[in-house]
């Protein structure tokens, strides 16, 4: 019998041939997919504190469940990838611990499997300053600088996040991959108090290995004064105030009375209160009293310049402190800021 040329032993021929070539193919298909299943396995993993986990398995990918802390993720990836990020942010200086339990393959296929892995990643970002905290007679002109404990991945991020407070127009140059300077606009004004800041977290400065702050640093300083106060012992005693080198005011004042002590050397003005309580004991052991000193500016310890009413001025009479008349006191706390260097000589 033919069937339209064709013979019926012919026919019967091409379909098994066809059927066997569809067995062949089908066959072929499982054995990939079972090769596949074995052959999946996580070949890398770098550990980031800001990002995450990143595992690099031996095949393309289409989702990854995973565990971390009991909780259970999973990844569904837009396009197959051999290279996955678990995102999550890391405990520094702290081992972490991650579990994947399960990967699906290019072939629609789950292989469940508990790849437990685990690091212990790098301490926080630490960052030293220059100027330090209430540093004093800092330069008006800069260099400011930042140095980080590591290098810095992303530079031009990381000094978006360090700001002055207030705010300093200037420009950062880096020196290294871990250091860089600001150079102001323009020289701060004498005796501006500043804030430094470095902000914290994974919006602040991050290093290469994935390092950020644990939290912010602040560092508060004073540029340099344009004016000095000069304390003479020498009879008479003096105080005289000097801005850009020339006396501007000048006064008798008192320092200590034999037994007490007025140190000498340089200071600078830390504090002023318009009046301070004062007690304490006098060197012949007699204890005193005195409310609502006026005109108090703080140098070192309990030693300050304030006013205080005597008969007269110009010789050692005080407890330590540099004491001036209440009118001269009042008018030197109006001129000065906290910040002002103070030179006492004998």
């Amino acid at each position: 019998m033919k069937l339209k040329g064709l013979s019926i032993t012919a026919l019967s021929v091409s379909v098994v041939c066809g059927l066997v070539i569809y067995l062949g193919v089908h066959v072929r298909h499982v054995q990939l997919k079972q090769n596949a299943a074995k052959s999946v396995a996580i070949t890398s993993s770098k550990w980031e504190a800001f990002k995450g986990i990143h595992l690099t398995f031996s095949e393309p990918l289409e989702a990854v469940t995973w565990t971390m802390d009991g909780h259970a993720k999973t990844i569904h990836l837009k396009k197959p990838s051999a290279s996955v990020w678990l995102n999550s942010v890391l405990p520094q200086g702290q081992k972490s611990s991650v579990e994947v339990q399960s990967v699906e393959t290019t072939y629609n296929q789950t292989v469940t499997e508990s790849w437990k892995l685990s690091d212990v990643l790098a301490k926080p970002l630490q960052v030293i300053t220059d100027p330090g905290t209430w540093q004093l007679n800092v330069s008006r002109n800069g260099p400011y600088m930042v140095q980080f404990s590591a290098p810095i991945l992303d530079r031009n991020g990381a000094t978006k996040a360090v700001v002055f407070k207030p705010s300093i127009p200037g420009k950062w140059v880096w020196k290294n991959s871990e250091t860089a300077d600001f150079y102001p606009m323009d020289p701060v004004p004498p005796t501006a108090q500043e804030t430094l800041v470095v902000g914290d977290g994974i919006k602040g400065p991050v290093s290469d290995a994935g390092q950020f702050m644990a939290s912010p640093v602040t560092r508060p300083f004073i540029t340099a004064s344009d004016e000095k106060i000069v304390v003479q012992e020498q009879l008479p005693e003096t105080l005289s105030l000097y801005k850009n080198g020339k006396v501007i005011f000048q006064s008798l004042c008192n320092t200590a009375v034999p037994g007490a002590y007025t140190p000498t050397g340089t200071f600078y003005i830390r504090s002023k209160y318009s009046f301070v309580d004062m007690r304490g004991v006098n060197p012949n052991g007699v204890a005193y009293n005195d409310p609502h000193v006026p005109w108090v500016m703080g140098l070192i310890g309990n030693v300050a310049i304030h006013g205080y009413p005597r008969a007269t001025y110009g010789w050692p009479q005080s407890n330590g402190c540099v004491e001036l008349p209440i009118s001269a006191a009042k008018r030197l706390y109006s001129m000065v800021k906290v910040g002002t260097p103070v030179e006492i000589m004998s």
